[in-house]
């Protein structure tokens, strides 16, 4: 007879943040973690990477599943946080430029304030 495996996922905000099976958990581990499902086969005892059809987190590191009311669902793309595209970080050579345009135009001021 094959071994039954026993699929534990670790939440927060529902979110599975990781999924393992009991095979590879310690007893301590698995006392923070939640039972979701058990079986046999490669997708029980492998399920780090086999239990989930896509990974556990997409391209961007935004978690793509979530555990709700005993089942896994997938979070829909529109569900998922935004994507805050970086902000655009000025050089140190920028901020010398800027600081220096400054002074010129405090300078400028005060030449056109004497006369």
């Amino acid at each position: 007879m094959e071994n039954e495996y026993k699929v534990y996922v670790s939440l927060q905000e529902g979110y599975i943040t990781s999924i393992n099976s009991d095979i590879f958990l310690s007893e301590e581990e698995i006392q923070t973690m939640a039972e979701i499902d058990k079986g046999q086969g490669d997708k029980y005892a492998h399920a780090q990477s086999q239990y989930l059809e896509k990974g556990l987190v997409d391209e961007h590191g935004r978690y793509n599943y979530k555990f709700v009311e005993g089942k896994v669902i997938e979070v829909a793309e529109g569900d998922k946080p935004t994507i805050e595209e970086p902000k655009a970080v000025p050089t140190e050579q920028e901020k010398i430029n800027a600081q220096l345009m400054l002074q010129i135009a405090q300078l400028k001021a005060q030449m056109n304030g004497v006369k």
